[in-house]
């Protein structure tokens, strides 16, 4: 089945999907293409027996003005809200506060805001896009049983996912081969008691793990016991493919080592769940010394945090 659009965006997560709205507020006819199940790509949030993690982006910041007219909107509407939580820093031996700008979590959950964004758009979930190929009239999608044409596409994914789909030769397809992107495992985990910690979240720059957050102390979540935890790229990378349950277990010892530095006559917590999962594309960015996102003659474009230094405001300002 062929459908016809005006635009096609491949990737649901945050710089495809305000590159979709922004598309549909220039009047266009917008399909939003996604692989997984829900939007959000990584800013999205586990759930699993009752319980909620925000397991990839943990906050975000507003430093253009571009994007705190954005935030200040969500604020309004209840899709974001201020994390005023502390935030500490462990460099192996003192543990001091962070003093960094405003941060902000999408509440209840990371991706609420990007449900606005995607007001409007044909979204198809559970689709990947196997092949694109440049046409006379514009763009040719196919996934497996299905294909669309559009004079126009955005392709929002990972700079290797991309590579993959981008024709050979083509700016796009070079500017996308420029990139090396990390991986991150990142852990959950549920606690039977909480502990005494004089901090919610904090950065540390020793170790197997380079960030520990009370997930549950973010706004407009239940008062859960609830913990994220990330791995170094570096660690990740040694640790790529071994299985979830043995990074599960690693990282929890891990984190169990820190608790008896930072707390050392409180007991060790009993963790009930504890669930890795292993982002494969976590961050990248591009080495080149400029960066032309779109072209305009081809109907095609590229976004993502990637081309815009990193962060969820970088996704945003590059979709």
């Amino acid at each position: 089945m062929n459908v016809d659009f005006d635009a096609i965006v491949v990737g649901a997560g945050m710089s495809g999907l305000t590159a979709a709205n922004s598309l549909l507020k220039a009047g266009r006819r917008v399909l939003v293409i996604e692989k997984s199940r829900g939007i959000g790509g990584r800013m999205a949030t586990r759930k699993a027996k009752n319980l909620q993690w925000d397991h990839g982006a943990q906050y975000f910041t507003a430093r253009s003005e571009l994007f705190r007219i954005q935030v200040a909107q969500w604020l309004r509407s209840k899709t974001v809200a201020r994390w005023r939580s502390p935030i500490a820093v462990w460099d192996g031996e003192n543990l001091s506060i962070s003093r960094s700008h405003a941060r902000y979590v999408g509440s209840p959950c990371m991706n609420s805001s990007l449900h606005e964004l995607a007001a409007g758009a044909a979204i198809e979930l559970g689709v990947e896009v196997t092949s694109v190929f440049k046409t006379a009239k514009g763009w040719q999608i196919n996934a497996v049983n299905q294909t669309w044409s559009a004079k126009q596409l955005v392709i929002s994914l990972p700079a290797p996912q991309a590579l993959a789909l981008l024709p050979q030769g083509h700016p796009a397809h070079q500017l996308a081969l420029s990139v090396v992107m990390e991986p991150c495992w990142a852990l959950m985990l549920e606690g039977e008691a909480s502990f005494p910690l004089p901090f919610s979240s904090v950065f540390v720059n020793e170790g197997a793990l380079s960030w520990v957050t009370r997930d549950s102390s973010k706004p407009g979540r239940d008062p859960q016991r609830n913990w994220v935890l990330h791995a170094t790229p570096e660690w990740s990378e040694v640790h790529f493919y071994r299985e979830s349950e043995e990074v599960a277990r690693l990282l929890t010892e891990e984190f169990n080592r820190l608790l008896l530095r930072w707390l050392p006559s409180a007991p060790l917590p009993s963790w009930r769940v504890a669930i890795a999962h292993r982002w494969r594309y976590a961050r990248g960015v591009t080495k080149l010394p400029s960066v032309v996102h779109a072209w305009p003659n081809d109907g095609l474009a590229l976004a993502g945090d990637w081309l815009a230094g990193g962060r969820v405001e970088g996704a945003y300002l590059s979709g």
